[in-house]
């Protein structure tokens, strides 16, 4: 045979397998990562009229609604005020400090996950493409077609290069991807919702109510882990990286055909052909077919990712000599989403009487409530399914007994002006939650700690109410919100004891950005019974925070 006869012989194997990676691993975090519904427990009672003034009540709350507040004011009122009852009252709110709503807005109107799968599917068919190149060169090498071969080597040039091409668009839109799923990770959303209903009697001599009360707080959010954006990082490159080595492969290729091609010409002249060229040909054939050799080893022995590889590859192993990993295809995603919920439910008695201490009528009132506190730390990763049913079953009860205790006097002209201090809670409990399909074996302990206000209110004409609180203890959050220690002021105008009009401000001073204003109405007719809505929302941005209360209720 002639030097032109060296055909290559061997196969040339589909090294492109690695490509037929499971979509599940790269798609499973973009597409499960952006769901979340959450929320916090801070002093603040689910009260229609003590919402619509900015939160306000330890000095201004009346009858049957002090008890929520401070229960010495059952002592305080007018002595016409004989009954209260408050049936229903019903709220909730919502708060989104850190914008997470409006990033998940944008990260699906961003489309990132659609730019990624279209990505992806385009890689699928270049891969297609590809391995049809590789099958048309095995053909031609069997037939020893060399004109089918410089056809085969040209379309796979072609193919590797639209592959090459889909690789960057993926990492591209892997890095957006990426990104998008950073601007949603570690923001908590949280909100509440509550009821009560209750029924007082109040008296400056001897005052008592009756009260029942739930209050459920919620908080969460998604955290999307390092591990898992490096993850998708990882694969997309250990793609270049292989199409790289593919790509050089094809080169190789190409090059040995046109050398050998290029030989044969220059045999085929016979006793004419030029003896120093038909050397340098041979030559060039032979170091086109070393490099080619080399092209092969290097796709055959193509590692990427692992223990001991550069950290940019990541711990994962992703290819294995050449062929995707099995252990690629059972990687597990760490990021998770986080619920903590805590639902406080009370049966409240609540007793009050004035006693004249240094010659000043001080009321005193305590309410002794059996309250019942269930607790959810809810854990799961993003990839896993989890039905509703089960969740109830994270859930951790605990019952006990618990204090309420206030002090009230009045002050100033005509004894216009009220003076309240309260401390709720006045035992302290830490309840254990358990994790809910835990990723660690810490549990979360919520603490139920005592909470301590005071509260000034004035009223003046008969008509016009003034009110101030503030927090005197900064209450620790639930669990991913910021703490809080509220301060507020209110006002209402009563309008021939038959329409109320109320507005307040509330400011946390113990984080910045939380400033409401509130606002609401009641309506009063003969003082037969009374409706009340309050309302309040973010000064800056209502979309940040934002709550409503309901009442219906009968004060004679």
């Amino acid at each position: 045979k002639t030097r032109s006869q060296l055909i290559l012989k061997d196969k040339w194997p589909t090294y492109i397998k690695g490509y037929s990676m499971n979509k599940k691993i790269l798609l499973g975090a973009a597409i499960s990562l952006a769901s979340l519904q959450v929320t916090a427990q801070p002093f603040a009672p689910t009260d229609a009229r003590g919402m619509a003034m900015g939160g306000t009540g330890v000095a201004s709350s009346k009858t049957v609604h002090s008890v929520q507040y401070n229960p010495s004011l059952l002592s305080g009122g007018h002595e016409s005020d004989d009954f209260g009852l408050l049936l229903p009252q019903l709220g909730g709110y919502v708060a989104d400090e850190d914008e997470f709503i409006d990033s998940a807005d944008a990260f699906a109107d961003a489309d990132y996950a659609g730019d990624f799968t279209v990505a992806f599917d385009d890689i699928q068919g270049s891969f297609t493409g590809v391995t049809d190149a590789f099958a048309a060169v095995n053909a031609a090498i069997d037939a020893e077609d060399s004109g089918a071969l410089t056809i085969a080597n040209a379309d796979l040039a072609a193919d590797v290069a639209e592959l090459s091409l889909g690789t960057t668009n993926l990492q591209g839109a892997t890095a957006s991807l990426n990104g998008g799923l950073a601007s949603l990770s570690g923001k908590p959303l949280r909100g509440g919702v509550g009821g009560g209903l209750g029924i007082a009697i109040p008296s400056k001599k001897f005052s008592v109510a009756i009260s029942a009360n739930n209050s459920t707080s919620f908080s969460g959010h998604l955290n999307v882990s390092q591990s898992d954006m490096s993850t998708l990082t990882n694969y997309t490159n250990a793609l270049a990286a292989y199409t790289s080595e593919l790509s050089a492969f094809s080169t190789a290729s190409s090059d040995a055909t046109t050398t050998l091609d290029a030989l044969k010409v220059e045999e085929a002249k016979g006793i004419g052909a030029d003896p120093d060229e038909l050397v340098r040909l041979a030559n060039q054939l032979d170091a086109d077919q070393t490099a080619l050799a080399s092209a092969k080893d290097n796709l055959e022995g193509f590692d990427y990712g692992g223990a001991g590889t550069p950290a940019d590859d990541g711990d994962q192993v992703i290819f294995t000599n050449g062929e995707l990993d099995p252990a690629a295809n059972e990687i597990t995603l760490t990021s998770e989403i986080n619920i903590v919920a805590i639902a406080i439910s009370e049966v409240a008695l609540s007793i009050s009487r004035e006693f004249t201490i240094a010659d000043r009528q001080v009321a005193i009132g305590i309410t002794p409530k059996l309250q019942r506190i269930d607790a959810y730390n809810y854990k799961v990763q993003v990839e896993e399914e989890t039905e509703t049913s089960d969740i109830s079953e994270l859930g951790v009860e605990d019952n006990g007994f618990n204090l309420d205790i206030g002090a009230s006097t009045k002050f100033g002209f005509e004894e216009r002006g009220t003076f309240g201090l309260v401390i709720k809670n006045l035992i302290s409990k830490d309840v254990q939650t358990t994790d809910g399909n835990a990723l660690t074996t810490d549990d979360l302990v919520v603490s139920i700690a005592p909470q301590v206000r005071a509260g000034v209110a004035y009223s003046a004409w008969g008509w016009v109410n003034l009110a101030a609180d503030l927090d005197l203890t900064e209450n620790e959050p639930v669990a991913f919100e910021d703490p809080t220690q509220f301060a507020s002021l209110g006002a209402e105008v009563d309008l021939l004891n038959f329409l109320q009009l109320r507005a307040g401000y509330r400011t946390n001073l113990a984080s910045s950005g939380q400033n409401v204003v509130s606002g609401g109405l009641g309506i009063s007719p003969f003082s037969l019974f009374h409706m009340d809505l309050g309302v309040y929302a973010n000064a800056s941005d209502p979309e940040k925070e934002a709550g409503a209360v309901f009442e219906l209720g009968i004060d004679w």
